[in-house]
């Protein structure tokens, strides 16, 4: 006798959890994505205040510029900074666009710090360590800033590498040191406290440049000065709305200039410093 063949009695499609399963990854994914993006509104808000700083300050949007700013980890710190000293940055910058100071002077800004560069025609006679009275006004107007700045003033002495062998400046260790002394001085004439100043002189041993022609030469002839600030310090720590109402950051408005050169007149080789 035959065998009655059974039939199975068996449902289409995927059993019913896998269903429920499906439906909880979908959510699962949607709210991970909802957090992503979310997380990326914080960076476009800070691109979008430095933005409105920089157009405030005149800074240039080619690949050279007046102020450098830093990645964006480092922004909350640089625009508070940055729009705290705005008065006494477009004083600087005034005064570093007239025909005396041009190309003599730069601004760049670091983590933590903010980097002004003096090229010694402005600030010294040849192979001299007194301060040219001209120069009195750039410096007056970075001591405004560090008033503004809880930080410590560091300066920093350079000169090329010719040697220089007198009375007074037996090398260039001497020159160099004597140079970021006497900026030292006038910051500490003008109030800053000493707590807060230190000075070195690193002679020929930390060009810019290589020291292959008067030009070059004229360009590691230099005083740098560091505004640092603490970066322990909690105070810097606001977050971006607070930060914006607090600073009342301008609108956005691009101010485009013509690349300068970058050059110095630089003296002849003999010409000390």
């Amino acid at each position: 006798m035959a065998e009655k063949k059974q039939k199975c009695d068996c449902s289409g499609g995927a059993p019913g959890w896998m269903t429920t399963f499906g439906d909880l990854m979908s959510l699962l994914l949607t709210f991970f994505i909802l957090i992503v993006s979310f997380s990326s509104i914080q960076e476009v808000e800070f691109q979008k205040a430095i933005g409105s700083l920089k157009g405030a300050l005149g800074v240039l949007t080619s690949k050279r510029s007046t102020i450098m700013l830093s990645p964006i980890k480092n922004m909350l710190l640089n625009i508070k900074m940055l729009a705290m000293v705005k008065p006494e940055m477009e004083r600087l910058k005034a005064l570093m666009e007239t025909e005396e100071f041009k190309d003599a002077v730069k601004i760049e800004e670091l983590p933590q710090a903010i980097k002004f560069t003096l090229q010694n025609q402005i600030l010294f006679d040849l192979g001299k360590a007194n301060l040219k009275p001209s120069v009195f006004p750039v410096l007056l107007e970075i001591a405004k800033i560090a008033r503004k700045v809880d930080g410590v003033l560091r300066i920093e002495g350079h000169t090329d590498d010719l040697p220089i062998k007198t009375r007074e400046f037996p090398s260039n260790w001497e020159l160099s040191a004597m140079r970021a002394i006497s900026v030292l001085h006038y910051f500490e004439n003008v109030g800053i406290p000493r707590s807060r100043l230190s000075c070195v002189g690193y002679a020929d041993t930390r060009p810019l440049v290589p020291n292959t022609s008067p030009e070059n030469r004229a360009k590691n002839r230099r005083v740098e000065i560091y505004l640092e600030v603490d970066k322990n310090n909690s105070d810097w720590e606001m977050p971006l709305e607070a930060f914006q109402q607090k600073f009342k950051l301008p609108e956005t408005r691009v101010i485009q200039k013509s690349e300068g050169s970058e050059s110095h007149g630089g003296k002849g080789q003999g010409q000390e410093k």
